[in-house]
């Protein structure tokens, strides 16, 4: 990796202390979809402000799941 790529994020510093139900993550998630979807492609703001929001629901879906898992 070059000092000009910087990734997205470092998985153990973001890590969730406490994961949400797979219920709430997956509402969070709809809600998001359904939000960000009119966004203006050619819009540089908006394109961000979806993908962050898509990518931390993403992510908390990720996390419900294995709390799930580790459950059962």
């Amino acid at each position: 990796m070059t000092d000009a790529v910087t990734p997205l994020h470092d998985i153990a510093h973001y890590a969730l202390e406490t994961a949400p139900t797979f219920d709430v993550a997956l509402q969070e998630a709809r809600a998001s979809l359904t939000e960000h979807a009119t966004a203006d492609i050619h819009d540089h703001h908006e394109t961000i402000a979806a993908a962050v929001a898509l990518y931390i629901r993403l992510h908390h879906l990720v996390a419900a799941l294995d709390a799930q898992a580790d459950t059962q």
